[in-house]
C-alpha cells in the first residue's frame, strides 16, 4: 500500500513543489503545508486501504502499485485540465479518485468470484 501512496504523490507533487517554490513564505508555513499536502494526499488512498481489508489480499506487486498511483493521480490531473471537474465541485475529484483506488483495491475480490464462477460451470 505504501507504493500506491508513494506513485500517488509523485503526480501530485509537481503542482504543490510549484506553488511552494513560487511562494514567500515562511519556513513553519511550508512545513505546515507540505503536512497538510501529506495527510490530504493520503485520504484517496483510503478507498484501497478499504477494500484490500475487507476484500482480500492484493495481486499487485510494488511497481505495479506505484504505477497504478502514478496514473490515477494523472487521471485526477487531466480531470482539472480538461475541466470536467472545477474548483467549485467541491471534493468530487477525492469521490473520483477514491472510488478508482476502490475498484483497484477490489480486483483480486471480483477475479477470485470470476474464477469461482466458471468452476461452476
Amino acid at each position: 500500500m505504501i507504493f500506491l501512496y508513494l506513485g500517488f504523490m509523485l503526480g501530485q507533487s509537481y503542482s504543490v513543489i510549484q506553488v511552494i517554490y513560487q511562494a514567500d513564505l515562511p519556513l513553519l508555513t511550508i512545513l505546515f503545508s507540505i503536512l497538510v499536502f501529506l495527510i490530504w494526499s493520503f485520504i484517496p488512498v483510503l478507498g484501497y486501504v478499504f477494500a484490500r481489508y475487507f476484500f482480500g489480499r492484493p495481486i499487485l506487486n510494488r511497481w505495479q502499485l506505484s504505477a497504478a498511483g502514478l496514473m490515477i493521480s494523472l487521471f485526477e490531473k487531466s480531470l482539472y485540465s480538461l475541466e470536467l471537474v472545477t474548483r467549485q465541485d467541491g471534493y468530487l475529484s477525492i469521490a473520483v479518485t477514491s472510488g478508482l483506488f476502490l475498484a483497484l483495491g477490489l480486483i483480486p475480490f471480483f477475479a477470485k468470484l470470476k474464477i469461482n464462477k466458471t468452476e461452476l460451470l
